[in-house]
C-alpha cells in the first residue's frame, strides 16, 4: 500500500521549531551556571554587615556558642576564638532528623581519636526545647561533650542553615577547611586521613 503523499505547502519543518528551542535552552543553561557560580554557596552576614562567602578557604567571623548543661541549663557561653582545639569540627543537627542521628555515633568515634592530638567537636542543636528533648539523648548516646545550642536562631541565621545536617570544619584561625551537607561516615578513613593532615599542617 502506497503512503499518500503530502499536500503541498504542509510539508512539516521540524527545524523551525527545534532550533530556536534548542536556542532556548542553551541561553537557560547559561544564566543557570552563572546564577549557580554566584549564588551557590550562602553568604555569612556579620553584625557589622559584612558578607563571607561560605567557601572552603574563607575566614568565618567569630561567633558565639552557648552550652548546655548536662542536667538541661544553659551554661557557659564561649567565643568560637576561644575554642582550645586546633581543628574543630562544627555540627548543626536536632535530635528530630534521621540523617544527624545516624551519624553522630561515626562523630563520637571521630572525637575519641582525635581529641587528645587537638581535634574537637562543637555540636550545635536546633531543636526547639533543647533543655527537654537533649538530656535523654545525651544519656543514651553516650557523649561526654560539650553540646551547644542556638537560643533565638542566631547561629542559624548568620550560616543561613536551610538543611541538617551542615558540619563545616575549621582551624584555630576559623578557616573553613571542609564544608559537608548531608549525612557523612566521620570515623572513615577518607575523614581520618583529612584530619590528621590539618592536625599536622
Amino acid at each position: 500500500m502506497t503512503t499518500p503523499a503530502p499536500e503541498p505547502g504542509k510539508t512539516p519543518n521540524l527545524f523551525k521549531f527545534l532550533v530556536p528551542l534548542a536556542a532556548i535552552l542553551v541561553l537557560i543553561t547559561g544564566a543557570l551556571y552563572v546564577v549557580k557560580s554566584q549564588f551557590g554557596r550562602p553568604q555569612i552576614h556579620t553584625e557589622e554587615g559584612v558578607s563571607v562567602a561560605m567557601n572552603v578557604g574563607s575566614v568565618l567571623p567569630d561567633f558565639s556558642l552557648h552550652e548546655l548543661g548536662p542536667d538541661g541549663k544553659p551554661g557557659r557561653v564561649i567565643a568560637a576564638s576561644a575554642l582550645p582545639s586546633k581543628v574543630t569540627l562544627v555540627n548543626f543537627w536536632a535530635t528530630w532528623c534521621e540523617a544527624c542521628m545516624v551519624e553522630m555515633p561515626s562523630l563520637i568515634q571521630l572525637r575519641e581519636a582525635y581529641q587528645a592530638k587537638g581535634f574537637d567537636l562543637a555540636e550545635v542543636n536546633v531543636d526547639q526545647n533543647p533543655e527537654t528533648v537533649l538530656p535523654p539523648v545525651i544519656k543514651r548516646l553516650g557523649i561526654r561533650f560539650p553540646i551547644y545550642f542556638d537560643p533565638d536562631q542566631a547561629l542559624a541565621d548568620l550560616f543561613q542553615i536551610s538543611a541538617i545536617p551542615l558540619t563545616l570544619v575549621i582551624d584555630k584561625n576559623r578557616r573553613i577547611l571542609m564544608i559537608e551537607n548531608g549525612e557523612r561516615d566521620w570515623n572513615s578513613s577518607e575523614v581520618r586521613a583529612l584530619i590528621e593532615k590539618w592536625l599536622a599542617g
